[in-house]
């Protein structure tokens, strides 16, 4: 008698927002990739509960679970998608591919913008704090990546194959989309980047990821 077949493999959960420049990112990278995943929204980010996020300690999103596997944070996430089917990781350009000091800045200059991004919406938007000392300088912060990013545009360019789907696309993509969703900033100085971001809006990934808030489940919802 033959063996019974290994059962199904679970598919994959996202554990985020929809609302998220982080979980778009993850989002995009399964469209691109073909993979099939649910969303669960985490409605409370004020939950101290690290199950409320995947287990992860640091209180942070996204989560990916994938069967008993649970991996912490967009890049980890995005390396899982990358590496969960045969021939994928080839496909994707993940930070840690970059060779050449300017990719590597990039990546470095991205990654600091997307944080940047959270801590001015949460102090000035979702807090409703009065502008301090440490809010100017993150904002000073996160504008000023921008421009770099914006002045380097075509050098970055030159260091990223075309032939691979480079997560530093889709991050930056994700990060240009949520300022005016979440906090409106002039662009007109930065035509590169408004450029790009025009340009992605055409890829399906990025159609079927739009940013909108989460409905709350149905016991916080008024009657």
């Amino acid at each position: 008698m033959s063996a019974a077949p290994p059962a199904p493999r679970p598919g994959i959960e996202i554990l985020g927002r929809q609302s998220s420049h982080y979980t778009r990112q993850v989002r995009m990278l399964a469209h691109e990739l073909g993979i099939a995943y649910t969303l669960a929204p985490i409605h409370d980010l004020m939950s101290d509960d690290p199950a409320t996020y995947g287990g992860n300690p640091a209180l942070k999103l996204p989560a990916l679970r994938d069967g008993d596997a649970v991996v912490w944070g967009s890049a980890n996430a995005c390396r899982w998608l990358a590496r969960r089917t045969p021939g994928d990781a080839a496909r994707v350009f993940l930070p840690e591919d970059a060779r050449d000091p300017l990719c590597m800045n990039a990546h470095e200059v991205l990654a600091h913008a997307m944080a940047a991004q959270v801590e001015v919406v949460f102090h000035e938007i979702v807090s409703k704090r009065p502008p301090d000392a440490t809010s100017r300088k993150r904002r000073a912060s996160l504008v000023g990546c921008l421009a770099w990013l914006d002045r380097a545009w075509p050098a970055i360019r030159a260091t990223l194959p075309t032939d691979r789907i480079a997560l530093f696309d889709l991050g930056l993509f994700a990060l240009l989309e949520h300022l005016p969703f979440r906090n409106p900033l002039d662009l007109a100085a930065m035509p590169r980047l408004v450029a790009f971001a025009d340009a992605c809006r055409d890829r399906p990934s990025a159609q079927a990821t739009p940013y909108r808030f989460d409905a709350p489940p149905p016991e916080a919802r008024p009657d």
